[in-house]
């Protein structure tokens, strides 16, 4: 099974689109369910979905967890070269379709203490066989 990324990035007006295939596993647990591959730096990526929230668990060196709550915000952490940094996930829309191997995704990322948003982020994440 394949799973592709498209990740549309908006830095104040400069868009930048990432695309990337990964071979894919799909592991179903009741209400929930993952989906498990290598990035291109060789890091194990799982993405865990639920109706009304994504996990995504990046195991680099330190662990990277992005949080996503369908119109809510979420705390997450991320490294970066001055260290750990802490945001916020705004989630503007989250829409799951199992059934047909799609995720819709669209967020801003912001500074936790200022609000200041960084970057806003639309990104299409599809499986298939």
């Amino acid at each position: 099974m394949r799973i592709q990324l498209r990740n549309e990035i908006d830095l104040g007006g400069q868009l930048e689109v990432i695309q990337q295939e990964f071979e894919v596993e799909v592991v179903d647990k009741e209400a929930q369910f993952y989906l498990i591959f290598v990035n291109d730096e060789g890091e194990k990526v799982v993405i865990k979905c639920q109706e009304e929230e994504l996990v995504m668990t990046r195991f680099s060196n330190p662990k990277t967890i992005m949080r996503f709550l369908g119109g809510k915000e979420a705390i997450v952490t991320i490294p970066t070269p001055v260290g750990l940094q802490h945001f916020l996930t705004d989630t503007k829309q989250y829409h799951l379709n199992r059934e047909q191997g799609q995720i819709q995704l669209c967020y801003d990322l912001k500074g936790l203490d200022n609000q200041q948003r960084f970057a806003s982020y639309k990104m299409d994440i599809t499986w298939k066989r």
